[in-house]
């Protein structure tokens, strides 16, 4: 059975503005009728369908993500989600982890855990993973940030430097290697997981299902924000939208073999290579990859 991973966007608003994010801010939702369309989808589509709720801030949308939890409970294998965890208070704690659904909480070495109520937050512990997120200007926050999640005991922790929306000269490059092994010379019984960019593969066929109904394939999640990246220039933006959508949820005739049929795996990987390739990120995304490299996550 076809293992599928939909990362279903509910809303294109967020209540951050996070600096090493890119996104364009939209007021769209994800439709009561697409929540049906989905449905139907896949009550004719078997697979082992994971849904991630994903991209801007899912929180804004509780009640929409409630009722998509609802309609399709019997039918998807598991429900995550990724947020910045503002919002998070114990009603909403209370609902993830009593219909098992597990947390990426997005920490930056900004100042993000400031505005978190990690006591709270930090009693579900067992349901979270700390996404850490390293952005090059503010690497002399990282260490005491990454104390300040310890300090709470958190045990789930991905180590993520920024790539795609800020660059990395060298000298920072040369103190993210030596974050990167203090924190994982930290005995202290944690799961340290990291993601690279060329390195990290999805087991599932991975979609994103955006708020007007639009599948597209994707490599976790990278060519299809990037196309919004002010650095590519036109024509490789043109190739993305040709390459990445594929079909709408709302479409009569659409079916988990159509959808699969127009996914093409090989091309997007090109694409992965070719984006840093047309900006100054390649040789960073190496370097930073070869860092990360004895603990990437593949999955």
């Amino acid at each position: 059975m076809d293992k599928i991973l939909i990362e279903l966007i509910l809303t294109n608003q967020c209540n951050k503005r996070c600096e090493y994010c890119d996104l364009d801010f939209q007021n769209t939702v994800f439709s009561n009728e697409n929540i049906l369309n989905l449905d139907n989808f896949i009550k004719n589509n078997p697979a082992e369908y994971t849904i991630n709720f994903f991209w801007w801030e899912p929180l804004l949308q509780f009640e929409k993500l409630q009722k998509v939890v609802k309609t399709l409970w019997n039918k998807i294998k598991k429900f995550t989600i990724g947020t910045n965890g503002v919002m998070l208070n114990q009603e909403y704690l209370e609902y993830f982890k009593n219909n098992n659904i597990f947390i990426y909480l997005s920490v930056d070495n900004i100042s993000c855990w400031k505005d978190l109520n990690l006591e709270l937050i930090s009693k579900f512990a067992e349901i979270i993973q700390v996404n850490f997120i390293n952005d090059p200007n503010f690497l002399f926050n990282s260490l005491s940030t990454f104390e300040k999640v310890l300090d709470f005991w958190f045990q789930n922790i991905a180590f993520m430097p920024v790539f795609s929306t800020k660059k990395w000269e060298k000298s920072q490059l040369w103190e993210l290697l030596k974050i990167y092994q203090t924190i994982k010379n930290i005995s202290n019984n944690i799961q340290l997981n990291t993601y690279g960019y060329f390195n990290w593969v999805a087991i599932e066929k991975q979609f994103i299902l955006d708020t007007d109904g639009n599948f597209y394939q994707d490599l976790d999640s990278l060519l299809w924000l990037q196309k919004q990246y002010s650095q590519l220039n036109p024509s490789l933006k043109q190739e993305i939208n040709t390459q990445t959508k594929l079909l709408n949820i709302s479409e009569l005739n659409i079916s988990l073999e159509l959808l699969l049929k127009k996914y093409n795996i090989e091309e997007i990987l090109k694409l992965v290579f070719e984006i840093p390739k047309q900006s100054w990120h390649f040789m960073d995304y190496k370097i930073i990859d070869k860092i990360l490299e004895n603990g990437t996550q593949k999955r």
